[in-house]
């Protein structure tokens, strides 16, 4: 492989699609039509090498490393050579667990995060366990500080506004001879986000709701995402180059008519899907 290619293998909500315990038309229809399945957000990049990155690791890693294998034929085992982590939401970094001796039992796995994700996971069983026997390696990230991966890739840390309960909350500028912007989870837009994306090829941003009346019965300034009928007036002028992803199961785009995705994609604007490649 000449190329860098990075390949959405998650493109929901935490809950992935079907959510657990839910019935509603989309989860109903996914659990009938495999293709519909969505595992939550998760990005991996694969350089010419045959090195993969993976960033955020989720409670679905096996079934989403598995969409690898075409893009590593020679692999014997699909396993990441590095992971990043956004944010210590459960979707965004649960999959360490596999890398512990129950499961992978890996050795050293590098693990690049913010300072505050390392506390909270040297604080926390079972995850402060990986660490202790030594079957992952973190190295803390620095906003703006960016790291040069396999002389091949330079990914540099981008703040960006969430709820933040136990860390803050990262997104990634990835550049190879390409750039593409990765923000898969935030709050609202920044000066920082929209100069992000007028600076990148590709942005793939935060698609999680519809509209702010998605969820009846909840506060949505208490659980607040850039819905995409706000994004796609801000974001006038770079449709063609805006992937949503991180959708949550209640999102109208994900219904079986697609309607509001047809309408969405006359626009410019795509909707990620597992196996979406982006050549950087």
């Amino acid at each position: 492989m000449q190329e860098t290619i990075a390949r959405i293998i998650g493109s929901a909500q935490d809950g992935g699609v079907p959510q657990i315990g839910c019935c509603c038309e989309r989860c109903n229809y996914a659990r009938t039509n495999i293709e519909h399945t969505r595992y939550p957000a998760s990005l991996a990049i694969v350089n010419p090498s045959g090195k993969l990155l993976l960033i955020d690791v989720t409670p679905s890693l096996s079934q989403q490393l598995d969409l690898l294998q075409d893009l590593l034929p020679s692999r014997r085992s699909m396993f990441p050579d590095v992971v990043l982590l956004t944010h210590a939401r459960v979707g965004h970094y649960a999959g360490l667990i596999f890398f512990g001796k129950e499961v992978a039992s890996s050795k050293e796995l590098p693990v690049y995060c913010t300072q505050q994700m390392r506390r909270f996971l040297e604080s926390n069983k079972p995850y402060s366990y990986l660490i202790e026997r030594g079957e992952i390696a973190i190295t803390d990230l620095k906003y703006a500080e960016a790291l040069t991966y396999d002389g091949t890739l330079r990914v540099t840390p981008v703040e960006v506004p969430h709820r933040s309960e136990d860390t803050e909350t990262l997104a990634f500028m990835i550049k190879s001879r390409r750039g593409l912007f990765y923000a898969p989870d935030f709050d609202r837009y920044t000066e920082t986000i929209d100069r992000c994306v007028r600076d990148s090829d590709i942005s793939i941003l935060d698609g999680c709701f519809w509209s702010r009346e998605e969820l009846p019965g909840r506060v949505f300034d208490e659980i607040p995402h850039p819905t995409i009928m706000e994004s796609r007036e801000r974001l006038r002028g770079y449709e063609d180059r805006v992937i949503f992803t991180h959708m949550n199961h209640t999102n109208p785009i994900l219904n079986q008519s697609g309607l509001l995705r047809v309408e969405l994609e006359k626009q410019g604007f795509r909707i990620a899907k597992e196996g979406l490649d982006i050549v950087l």
